[in-house]
């Protein structure tokens, strides 16, 4: 399951859903309405500095799989975020970065827009806190 950027969920090994942080189509070019959910992400890890974490990026629209062709796509929007919170001070070694392709769909069948968008995501994972 999915939890949400906040205080409460800072806990190891939770999975977060990084909401509305969405890149041009095809690139790892964050769109404008990706910035205050990173802020939100950046005020946090300011606020806790000895939260440690995992970005993982996930594109949609593979019916493969791990579909080796579009993981570098994953990787580099994963690593677009982590360039975003080391470019504002968060310190390099308290992150890392993955990118799954289209392994862990969290709709296989992608029958709508809106479950094409949520297959093209970013995730949190807490490492330590």
């Amino acid at each position: 399951m999915l939890n949400n950027l906040s205080e409460e969920n800072l806990v190891a090994d939770n999975l977060i859903l990084l909401e509305n942080v969405v890149f041009y189509g095809g690139t790892n070019r964050l769109l404008p309405e990706s910035y205050p959910a990173l802020e939100k992400l950046l005020s946090i890890m300011k606020n806790h500095n000895t939260l440690k974490i995992e970005i993982q990026g996930h594109i949609c629209c593979s019916n493969l799989g791990f579909d080796h062709e579009n993981e570098p796509l994953s990787l580099s929007r994963a690593k677009a975020v982590y360039d975003y919170l080391s470019y504002n001070g968060i310190m390099q070694n308290r992150m890392t970065y993955k990118g799954f392709g289209s392994s862990r769909k969290l709709f296989p069948l992608e029958r709508n827009s809106y479950e094409m968008s949520m297959n093209r995501r970013v995730e949190i994972l807490i490492l330590e806190r």
